[in-house]
């Protein structure tokens, strides 16, 4: 089975060489725009079985260094417009219950995306970044399961943009560790 692997920045790319399963790459950019785009490519050249979104994000609820398995997306900016049928959250809660491997997992965390680096919230969400609705947005239009695994680099309102910065290097490494502990290449057996 095939893996897109999506991720932000250079920086946020975590190698998978310890998978048994197809990894392909695609770095979104920043921003709902880029992700959309380059996901939307990526996914019609390589027909992916799962979406595995990787990156940092900002937080409210979760500590400096935690790790969120989101399954809920949230657009805050397009949330303003919902009285008038916008879409604004999608939740791959039936989708991701089909890969055995995720069945005891908790993945009701919710990611809030928007299209600027959020320094206050007034959202209830677990993590919030830049690309990650965009993405569920095109997992959902080509029916591809999504998995977003976020590492909370800074807290909303207390220097946010200076703490992700000096963050970068301790998500890759956390985030590296994460997948290599929950032993992903299981979700999709080679062969």
């Amino acid at each position: 089975m095939k893996i897109l692997v999506t991720y932000a920045i250079p920086q946020e790319k975590v190698e998978f060489s310890f998978f048994t399963s197809t990894i392909v790459y695609c770095q979104t950019g920043i921003g709902k725009v880029n992700a959309t785009l380059s996901v939307y490519e990526a996914v019609t050249r390589h027909r992916p079985d799962l979406i595995l979104n990787i990156g940092t994000a900002g937080s409210l609820k979760h500590e400096i260094g935690s790790i969120v398995v989101c399954g809920k997306f949230i657009d805050r900016d397009m949330e303003k417009c919902k009285e008038f049928g916008v879409t604004y959250m999608y939740y791959f809660a039936e989708e991701l219950a089909r890969i055995p491997l995720l069945s005891g997992w908790n993945i009701e965390c919710i990611c809030n995306t928007g299209d600027s680096f959020v320094t206050e919230a007034y959202h209830d969400a677990d993590a919030y970044d830049m690309e990650a609705f965009a993405i569920a947005a095109v997992s959902k239009s080509q029916a591809i399961p999504l998995l977003s695994v976020k590492y909370i680099t800074d807290k909303i309102g207390e220097n946010s943009i200076k703490h992700w910065e000096d963050k970068l290097s301790d998500a890759n490494a956390g985030l590296e560790k994460f997948i290599q502990d929950k032993k992903f290449e299981i979700i999709y057996p080679a062969g």
